[in-house]
This record gives C-alpha cells, sequence and structure tokens, in this order.
C-alpha cells in the first residue's frame, strides 16, 4: 500500500485551528476567572460593609434571647474526696450563678446586628459559659460514672441534652446506658432529639450513626 502524505497545505490549516482553539479557551478560562474574582470582591465587600455597620447597631434588647434554665434538681453536692470531681461541681455551680446562652452558629457580625455592639461583650460571656457548661457536665457524668453514681450521671447527661449540647460523649454515654439496660423507648427518643440538632453542627451526622449502631446492637441480642 501507498503511503499517503499530508501536505503542507493541509498542515497549516490544522495548526491555525488548533491555536485558535488553544486561544479560544484562554479566553472562556480568563473571563471565568475574572468574573470569579468580581464575586469573590463584591461578596467581601458586602462582608465589610455589614462588618462596619454592626458596629454602629445600637444596643438594643435582649430580652427575647432564650437563656439557659437551670433545674433546682442538678445534682452538683455529691460528696466525694477526687479533687477532680470538686472542680467539675464549683465550675458547674458557678455558671449556674450566671446567664448562659447557646450562640453557637450565629457570627458576632450577626449578633451585633442584631442586639448592638455595646451588648456584644455580655452576650459573648454567655456563650462561652455555654460551651463551658456542656464540656463540664460531659466531664463530671463520666466521672460520675465511674464512680458508681450513674443516677446523678444519667441527670446530668439528661440535662446536657437539653441544653443542645453536641459533644458525641455525651451522647454516647447516655445511649450506651439505654442500651445496658434495654431501654428501646428511650433510645428511640434519644435518636429524636439527636435528629432536631442544627444542621451545622459538626458532630450531629456521627451521633446518628452511632446511636443507630447502638439501637441495632439491642435488637440483635434481644
Amino acid at each position: 500500500k501507498k503511503q499517503q502524505n499530508i501536505t503542507t497545505d493541509e498542515i497549516l490549516p490544522m495548526k491555525l485551528l488548533t491555536l485558535a482553539s488553544v486561544v479560544l479557551m484562554g479566553l472562556v478560562i480568563n473571563n471565568a476567572i475574572r468574573r470569579s474574582n468580581a464575586r469573590s470582591k463584591k461578596v467581601m465587600d458586602e462582608f465589610w460593609e455589614r462588618e462596619r455597620s454592626s458596629y454602629k447597631t445600637p444596643a438594643r434588647s435582649v430580652s427575647d434571647l432564650e437563656y439557659i434554665t437551670f433545674p433546682d434538681d442538678l445534682p452538683l453536692n455529691i460528696s466525694t474526696d477526687d479533687p477532680q470531681i470538686k472542680e467539675y461541681q464549683e465550675t458547674l455551680v458557678n455558671i449556674t450563678k450566671n446567664k448562659v446562652l447557646d450562640l453557637s452558629g450565629i457570627s458576632n457580625t450577626d449578633i451585633r446586628m442584631a442586639y448592638g455592639s455595646k451588648n456584644m461583650e455580655e452576650l459573648s460571656r454567655a456563650d462561652q459559659r455555654y460551651t463551658t457548661l456542656c464540656r463540664s457536665l460531659n466531664s463530671l457524668s463520666k466521672a460520675y460514672m465511674k464512680t458508681g453514681h450513674s443516677a446523678e450521671a444519667l441527670t446530668l447527661l439528661k440535662f446536657a441534652i437539653s441544653c443542645g449540647s453536641d459533644i458525641k460523649e455525651s451522647w454516647m454515654l447516655l445511649g450506651q446506658y439505654h442500651m445496658d439496660r434495654d431501654e428501646r423507648e428511650e433510645m428511640d427518643k434519644l435518636i429524636e432529639k439527636a435528629s432536631a440538632l442544627p444542621e451545622n453542627s459538626h458532630t450531629k451526622r456521627d451521633i446518628l450513626k452511632e446511636l443507630r449502631e447502638l439501637k441495632g446492637l439491642m435488637e440483635i441480642v434481644s
């Protein structure tokens, strides 16, 4: 068979077509980058404008905020010689004497826009106490479990979850408690409460997954 040779007249148009395609692709990409940069700049400009405006927002009433309400029966006075348990108890007792507020998922800018910059410091402290509250409840519950105070630990864990805590260990401790006692209705209620955690919670998915696994184990051993 004779070998077909491509002539110079045929090569040139192919090169020009390839070059045109590359140039066109470059223009498309460059245009997309410019549009993306413009959008990013607009978003940043709007953010900083809101940030500046938030500092000028006058103070407004915070009476509509849902502060944490502490029940009278929280077991914070269990006698113990363990200094760590005493520290957790004292921390929680001090927290109950102050305002506590869950502002997770709300930016500082949004808080200032809603309630004014003058209230920001007070609200931030209340939110920090919430974080300390959830961690201390979890730690004290574990310590109570280890020292045989299961009923008291259960009370603390239920309170933590009623406050909206998304510390996974607290949910697992409570789930394990219900599984060990084959309390299926309580497990179902716990899973339902976990489903109601906000979508911006980083632990919600894992909490639900592991609680459902515990429920599955309950069904297997029945």
